[in-house]
């Protein structure tokens, strides 16, 4: 018996391989949508994929469970509640699918989804499973958020939840290892941990879930300070239920001349600037908004990039577009229309105008964060906010800002824009730019560098005794 671990950065997802090693076999549950590697390692191994299992209709990632049952001839299996319109095998609670001589068994585990299955292993020897993949229901220390389809369903998946953490995994022992869907860094839980796996046993000692409570108790646990999800979370829904156009199909990213790209702008495409947080202050085009590459990179694309226009790209070489590229399909965005040609330095010798941000270190910002004029803006999330902040800091928070939501500025004033690291405020500060708002500047390593710094902040948490 093997277990692969396939982690996506930017979506903290993880896949699964599960293999039987005599009879060469092996099941991929929860692919992402490029599939190569999974793949790549069958055939490396000189294994074949037989089962591809769904545990539920994934919001946070477009899955690669038809395309990798078109390339390998292997079925999908998917929980018949799911409703899944591609082809699939729909599973009840208890179905056994086989993997040479290994059984993973459907268990149905709603709360994240009504559909929501985990899959239980089975050796052939054991007579009990010895391990569970949980998908989104259970993490190392969170449980998946049930308020993912909406204010219509929360409470009642929310009591679904319950039922599930409290009673419908009461047999599961607690040697049994879990193998979570989602590591910290995805918004499929609200603080989940980062190892890659845990056991039962951990889980009931450790997770707040767990403790003894009343239905009602655990409700308002699970959804005290919930930060909001992330917008793109509905569509993915809808792309994932009818089944992804396959990756390998989607055209490449043009080169897009600078004015050309001038053009495209006025017919209401976005260009979303991919460089480094140092890069893009400098000079970045009027309108562009900043979506650094790296590990922030897809969750934050997904806020800011619409669904119904084109995207032009302004990237640094030809690793970086195919990075940017791969990491925008697997949420969903393949309206790509190109990539501005030269980049900056391209646009620059085209004759057409840059713009750049003002910074302030932490030391310079205190000293002048109480002048007449001078404001500082928040954009953490609400629960980052209020667990300590910069005395008469406002608040609001990047991904709604990025949605619409009007910040708290005042005309004339010049307004510090701080977050965690320097990442998310230049997210906000770009779209702020593109509304005409001036006297934005970013405070490069945010709080975390105030903090080291033994700046003073303040807190709205109360303290308990």
């Amino acid at each position: 018996m093997l277990i692969e671990r396939v982690f996506t950065p930017g979506l903290a997802q993880v896949a699964y391989l599960v293999a039987d090693e005599p009879a060469r076999e092996v099941a991929v549950i929860d692919p992402r949508r490029d599939v190569d590697e999974y793949v790549d390692w069958a055939d490396g191994r000189g294994f074949r994929i037989v089962a591809i299992l769904e545990t539920h209709v994934h919001a946070d990632f477009v899955s690669g469970a038809p395309e990798l049952a078109a390339r390998t001839g292997a079925p999908v299996y998917a929980s018949r509640l799911g409703e899944s319109e591609f082809p699939h095998v729909p599973l009840d609670d208890g179905a056994l699918i086989p993997v040479g001589e290994l059984r993973l068994q459907a268990f149905w585990t709603p709360g994240h989804t009504p559909e929501h299955m985990s899959f239980l292993l089975r050796p052939p020897s054991a007579a009990a499973p010895v391990a569970m993949f949980s998908g989104d229901l259970l993490f190392v220390g969170e449980v998946g958020r049930p308020d993912l389809l909406g204010d219509r369903h929360t409470q009642e998946l929310a009591g679904e939840l319950y039922e599930t953490i409290h009673h419908r995994l009461a047999p599961i022992g607690d040697d049994v290892v879990v193998y979570p869907g989602h590591t910290a860094g995805s918004s499929c839980g609200r603080k989940i941990g980062d190892a890659p796996n845990t056991t039962m046993g951990e889980q009931r000692l450790s997770n707040y879930a767990f403790r003894p409570q009343t239905r009602e108790q655990f409700i308002e646990s699970v959804l005290a300070n919930m930060p909001p999800p992330p917008t793109y979370y509905p569509v993915l829904k809808k792309i994932n239920k009818a089944g992804a156009t396959a990756a390998g199909s989607l055209a490449g990213a043009a080169s897009l001349a600078p004015r050309e790209v001038r053009r495209l702008q006025a017919d209401g495409a976005l260009l979303l600037d991919t460089r480094d947080p140092q890069a893009f202050t400098r000079g970045f085009i009027p309108g562009s908004r900043f979506a650094g590459l790296g590990p922030n990179f897809t969750a934050w694309t997904g806020w800011i990039a619409p669904y119904d226009r084109p995207l032009v790209l302004v990237v640094d070489s030809p690793e970086a577009l195919e990075d940017a590229v791969t990491n925008l399909r697997r949420i969903g965005l393949d309206n790509v229309a190109g990539y501005v040609d030269g980049g900056v330095a391209g646009w620059r010798s085209a004759g057409l105008p840059l713009h750049s941000i003002e910074e302030i270190d932490v030391h310079a910002l205190a000293s002048q964060m109480n002048e007449p004029g001078f404001a500082v803006l928040d954009v953490r999330s609400e629960d980052e906010y209020q667990a300590g902040h910069i005395p008469k800091a406002r608040h609001a928070f990047a991904g709604q800002i990025v949605q619409g939501v009007d910040a708290p500025i005042s005309p004339g004033e010049r307004v510090a824009v701080i977050c965690g690291t320097g990442y998310r405020s230049l997210v906000a500060i770009s779209e702020l730019a593109s509304q005409g708002i001036d006297g934005l500047i970013n405070v490069p390593g945010g709080m975390s560098t105030w903090e080291e710094a033994g700046l003073p902040s303040t807190s709205l948490i109360a303290a308990t005794v």
